[in-house]
């Protein structure tokens, strides 16, 4: 099992859950995988990521795994605020249903030393559409997508 730190994004637990149903048998591995990588502290999240969580399968099992979301620690919340000063447009503020938790995720790889797992793609520079992607490589923080970082954790 993998020693690193990964910092998972809503997207990331979201596309698992949709391509590996954590109720089918056949994807169970991946499931006790994460939960192992969970216990063994080497995955974690945001409390804010919690608010991205619909299915309700998916929130009860995050509920389950409450320990890897960490709280807004006031270093997050200063990096956080840093990382929006340099990046104003990583949060879009088009509907109430957005949420704001990517400079909170950032900001606890950033904290932690972590590598973001993300499935979200760079965003276009030149109009300021800045995303996780973008923000990580500009920062020099390490970001993989799901299925990379299945294939790095899965034995």
């Amino acid at each position: 099992m993998s020693k690193k730190l990964y910092v998972m994004d809503a997207c990331a637990f979201i596309e698992a859950a949709h391509n590996y149903n954590m109720i089918k048998k056949s994807f169970s591995h991946i499931w006790s995988t994460l939960e192992a990588l969970i216990d063994k502290g080497f995955l974690i999240s945001s409390t804010e990521v919690l608010d991205e969580l619909k299915d309700d399968d998916l929130k009860q099992w995050a509920r389950n795994h409450r320990e890897c979301f960490f709280d807004l620690t006031q270093d997050i919340q200063e990096k956080a605020s840093e990382i929006l000063d340099r990046f104003p447009n990583l949060i879009k503020l088009r509907s109430s249903s957005n949420s704001n938790a990517d400079p909170f995720l950032i900001a606890t790889a950033v904290i932690h030393n972590g590598c973001v797992v993300t499935n979200e793609r760079l965003g276009d520079e030149n109009t300021k559409d800045y995303r996780i992607p973008n923000v990580c490589r500009a920062l020099g923080i390490p970001y993989m997508n799901l299925r990379d970082f299945l294939d790095e954790v899965l034995e």
